[in-house]
This record gives structure tokens, sequence and C-alpha cells, in this order.
């Protein structure tokens, strides 16, 4: 496989998509119907990938033939990526029809279904991508005789339980994983790869005609949204650390309203105009609540005890209930002015904090109320 240079200078190795993977126990399926591929052990062989280039041998072995049909096994190598479908099992059962020249492809055991409007396939499809569907058709269709079609079925067991560690429940793809892949290769997980995630998910959301969005780090910012706040789980998108991109993005997508909810941990550095949360980009949290707290006179040994503090909730419980507390609300408003600032004028924004207690910090969605729950 292909080996590419990481963002800390290491050559990490290449793998291949789920519709790679599907293709290739596709292709070899159907050569053990038409007796064109051994019966035993593992081979390898090359398929094409949608743009027409052809894609380095994927190992597949034949598991069961009859007289009109075969199955074909791929487990998945994803190389050096993160990839929770690592190791699958993807088989794909080729059956011959009497149909001349019709290619049938279906999901089995483990491959999702679309529930919910918005993606690239209609409600009820199987999640088979548009791309592995080209790339299945393109392969299959030179090898199949005039005589006949096919009937495919591309199945993977074990994705029914590896799909809730993926975005597809969010997403409305339920009853297992999707096959995927624009390329046939997977490279090692960069940053535009988990953003092109996270847009799937943003626009499906405007085309759901959401206007109000609910933009969390995570989990534990949807748990807050929904369960202190009442927002419905379907108004929240996880935006991992990409608070610009998100910002932009659903700009862009004509949301008219954009609530970010998040830990004081993250979303105070929102206010130093870092829109890239994660720690190896950039920290100036301790910074940024002791510049606020300067700014309203509090004295030199609270500003040195919040400097001194490990975390940002040391620093809440240091302020709590103290005339100072009021800081949270003036970082909210920062971060406010600083997403303004980053975007056109054509969404309004509102930021809520909170702490590892649960305790409520600032809200600027009434900024006339007291903070103090």
């Amino acid at each position: 496989m292909e080996k590419v240079l990481s963002d800390s200078g290491e050559f990490l190795r290449t793998g291949f998509t789920t519709g790679a993977c599907a293709t290739a126990a596709a292709v070899y399926a159907l050569k053990a119907c038409l007796g064109a591929a051994p019966d035993f052990g593992w081979s390898a062989i090359a398929v094409k990938a949608p743009d027409g280039s052809m894609l380095p041998e994927i190992k597949v072995k034949l598991i069961e033939k009859s007289s009109k049909g075969a199955k074909a096994l791929v487990i998945k190598d994803a190389g050096d990526d993160y990839d929770v479908t690592d190791g699958l099992e993807i088989y794909a059962e080729v059956t011959l029809t009497s149909a001349a020249g019709e290619i049938v492809i279906e999901g089995g055991d483990g491959v999702g279904r679309v529930t919910k409007p918005g993606l690239q396939l209609p409600v009820g499809a199987y999640a088979i991508n548009p791309k592995p569907l080209q790339m299945l058709r393109d392969n299959l269709a030179p090898l199949l005789p005039d005589s006949c079609g096919i009937k495919v079925i591309i199945s993977a067991p074990k994705g029914v339980l590896l799909a809730e560690k993926t975005f597809n429940p969010k997403l409305g793809i339920l009853g297992g994983i999707s096959i995927i892949g624009t390329t046939g290769i997977v490279r090692p997980m960069s940053e535009d790869a988990f953003k092109s995630s996270i847009y799937v998910e943003l626009k499906q959301k405007a085309e759901m005609g959401i206007e109000t969005l609910i933009l969390v780090p995570g989990k534990h910012g949807e748990n807050f949204a929904v369960n202190r706040l009442s927002y419905d789980a379907e108004n929240i998108v996880h935006m991992s650390n990409f608070v610009g991109f998100c910002a932009a993005t659903s700009e862009k997508l004509n949301f008219q309203h954009l609530v970010f909810v998040g830990h004081i941990g993250k979303l105070v550095k929102v206010a130093a105009g870092i829109f890239n949360t994660h720690s190896k980009v950039a920290d100036a949290r301790w910074e940024t609540v002791v510049a606020h707290l300067a700014l309203m006179g509090a004295p030199l040994s609270l500003l040195n005890a919040v400097k001194e503090a490990n975390t940002t909730d040391e620093m809440s419980e240091l302020l709590w209930e103290t005339p100072y507390q009021s800081v949270f609300e003036k970082i909210a408003d920062t971060a406010v002015s600083r997403i303004e600032d980053h975007l056109s004028g054509n969404v309004s924004i509102d930021v809520v904090l909170y702490d590892m207690k649960q305790r409520l910090l600032a809200d600027t969605r009434n900024t006339a109320k007291t903070i103090h729950q």
C-alpha cells in the first residue's frame, strides 16, 4: 500500500474503504460463479476505483459456492488510519438471475438503512453511498455474461455494533455501518476528513429546515444542552474542536441562529480568538480568565490563584459565589464577539458556558438575567 507523510513527519500506511472491500468481494464472488476464481484459500485481486484507476490488490477469500451463486469475504485493512471498521469482515453474495444485464445491489446484515432525509441516498435505501455503488457496477458489468443478470448483497455482520461508534445514528442511518469511500483508498485520518463528516451532518440539519442549531464539542455538551437547556437532540451537532469551521459552514448553510454550548475549558479559548480548540493547536485558558479578571479590578492574589489553578474547573470553584463570578459572562460575551468577527453577519450567535459540576456559568441568550444556579 501507498504511504503518506503525516503532520508529525512520519510515514503512515494507507488502507481500503468499505466500498473498495465490498467491490473486491463482489468481483471475486462473480468470478467464482463463472468458474474464473480459485475455490480455496486467500487470493488477491485489483479493482478499479471510481476514477478508473486501478487500486492495489485486495486479499479476498471464497466462502461459499453453489450452482446459482457464490459468497466471498474481504477483511478490511484501514492502514494506519484510526478507523472503527478496521479488521471488519465484509461479505458479498452474488446470485445469478435471468434478467439479462441487470445488476441489483442491496445491503444485508450489518449494513444500515437511511431513515432521515438530507443524505446522498433516499429514505429507506441501504447505506451504500453513490460512489461505492458506481464502483461496484463499473467493476461487475464487464464480467457479466450477456445471458444473465446478478443480485449482489453486501453484508458486514459486526457492523450493527460498530455503527454505534460512528456518526450513523445521529445521521439517521440505523441497523449498521455505511459502505462509503469516494476514492477506494483510506488515508490516515486528517482534519479534513473529520470536517467532511461534520459537514454531512450540518448539511442534513439545514435540509431538515432547522433554524436554530446547537453546536457542542461532544457528548458532555449534548447532555447539558438537552438536560439543562431543554434543546431537542435533533438540533444538536458535535463540532469537536472545529469552532471556526462549524460557525462559517453553518452561516453558509443559512442557519439563522447558532448556540455554542460547552464546558468552560473548551469555549474560553474562543474568547481569545482560538477557533480550533484542540490543545495541540493553542491554549490560552488561564491567560484569558486572568485578563478579564484584571479588567474587572480583581486583586493580584486572586489573579495569581487563578493562574496557578490546574483546570478551568478549579478556576470556577475559586470564583463561584464571589463578586468576580460574572467574569464568565464577560468571557461568553467576548466569545460571541470573536465568532461574529469571524463571520459575515448573516447569523446570530449565542454562547452558553458550564463547568463539570453542571453549574451554568454564563448564558448570552438572556443577558439580562442573573446567572447563579
